[in-house]
């Protein structure tokens, strides 16, 4: 109850400054997940780079034995389309990321590489992301997770 009580206020305070942030129709905004943090996905350019973030749980796969808030901001540098044509372009992008988990037990805290693939529908604004993303947990302990993947739909407006 607590998890959704900050997920939802976190959201409210995020989403109106990122989408200001962003020029029209280049902010994004619809569901993430993988077995990272799952939730709320956003996505707005700022030039070269954009920013990801995820806010939502961490750990939904029950890899860890309480309910955690999760938070994860991404740097993505998008690459150009490798094939285009018809009603759906693929590109890709590259980039970073952390991650932040609380719940009653220690907080999680991870880093990430990017490397995405996406499926960008030209009839609707709207995109599909499947990522790898390797990364380490650095607390508690050092975990190395080399087979990581997460996945994004997203509507812009």
């Amino acid at each position: 109850m607590m998890t959704r009580t900050l997920l939802t206020t976190l959201a409210a305070l995020l989403l109106p400054a990122v989408a200001q942030a962003a020029p029209p129709g280049d902010f994004g905004i619809g569901v993430g997940g993988g077995l990272g943090v799952s939730g709320l996905s956003m996505k707005a350019p700022f030039g070269p780079v954009a920013v990801q973030g995820v806010v939502g749980t961490y750990g939904w796969n029950g890899y860890y034995d309480d309910d955690r808030l999760g938070v994860s901001v991404d740097l993505l540098w998008s690459q150009p389309e490798f094939a285009s044509g018809g009603p759906v372009n693929l590109a890709w992008n590259i980039g970073f990321g952390g991650a932040v988990g609380v719940g009653r037990n220690d907080p999680l805290v991870g880093i990430s590489g990017v490397a995405g693939l996406e499926f960008i529908v030209q009839p609707a604004p709207i995109d599909i992301v499947l990522e790898y993303r390797p990364g380490i947990i650095l607390s508690p302990g050092t975990d190395v997770e080399l087979v990581n993947f997460s996945g994004h739909i997203r509507y812009y407006f």
